[in-house]
């Protein structure tokens, strides 16, 4: 299977030729890198470490209505024409950052710059960190069985087909939770597999941003449709001050969330989805992430 499955994202990695010549539209080498760093540093940058499906649209049009604030989802210069080399190649991942991604942030005019999305904790989120830029991170959450349903009715799986390599990791790639024998599972066993890795990577990514001088906050869409939460996330993301209008918000968060983003087409039926998931635990072998998971989600 794995040689199988290495011949068929070579195809995928040629066929993604004409996005790597849009990209390099957006290319922009830093004559000096550490100033580059520093115009970076000196706004508020708000990331998200999500595994997608869990309301990155939603939180997008929230964070729009922040004073000064730029907020955009997957924006150009994006991450997908570099993401499946990325995994294997981190100085990739850097220069990407350096050449792309960094100087367009610094380019924005305002001082508060949120992107959300689900493709920056795929080996973007420390060479950031190690160019001593430290983001606020949105660790947006739902429950792996959702997340594992939704990305099902969108015919995305990891490793098969178009979508499934374009956006998401898939088991071969390097630092993920093992799935032995992934070839043979079933696509909504693969992505239940998926939504357990980002929550790993939630749950370990954490230190490494504090410990940068990041910021973390937790949180789902469902509880960002409560107002109040909603501000005291955008207060302790920076996006909100003492001076802010906070009455105006109120009323553009009601507007924002009477709306259903980027909804799912029909769902795709599962046989006995308890069953499935619990052989993926098994070939997982992580009780630790387990217990983990199933305390975030109970009740």
């Amino acid at each position: 299977m794995s040689v199988l499955f290495r011949l068929r994202e070579r195809a995928f990695l040629a066929r993604q030729r004409g996005r790597l010549e849009r990209l390099a539209a957006y290319r922009r080498p830093a004559l000096d890198v550490p100033a580059l760093c520093a115009a970076v540093r000196r706004k508020t940058v708000v990331l998200t470490v999500t595994g997608g499906r869990t309301g990155t649209t939603f939180l997008t049009h929230l964070f729009a209505l922040c004073p000064d604030t730029t907020s955009l989802h997957e924006p150009e210069p994006s991450f997908v024409p570099v993401l499946r080399r990325a995994q294997h190649e981190p100085d990739l991942a850097r220069r990407f950052l350096l050449e792309y991604k960094l100087p367009f942030i610094a380019g924005v005019a305002t001082r508060r710059y949120v992107e959300t999305g689900h493709l920056w904790c795929k080996g973007f989120l420390a060479p950031l960190l190690a160019l001593g830029i430290a983001p606020q991170v949105v660790a947006l959450r739902r429950a792996p069985r959702r997340v594992a349903a939704s990305l099902l009715s969108r015919h995305t799986v990891p490793g098969r087909g178009k979508l499934g390599l374009k956006y998401l990791l898939h088991p071969l790639d390097p630092g993920v939770l093992p799935l032995p024998d992934w070839g043979r599972r079933s696509d909504y066993q693969c992505c239940f597999w998926y939504a357990l890795e980002m929550e790993r990577r939630q749950r370990d990514e954490r230190a490494p941003v504090e410990a940068a001088g990041g910021g973390w906050v937790d949180v789902t869409a469902e509880e960002l449709h409560e107002p109040e939460r909603f501000l005291a996330v955008a207060r302790a993301l920076q996006l909100v001050d003492d001076a802010t209008a906070v009455a105006a918000l109120r009323v553009g968060h009601a507007r924002v969330a009477g709306v259903t983003h980027n909804p799912n087409a029909a769902a795709v039926p599962v046989a006995d989805a308890a069953a499935q998931e619990e052989a993926v635990w098994a070939a997982v072998r992580r009780p630790d992430l387990r217990a983990w998971v199933e305390s975030r989600y109970a009740g």
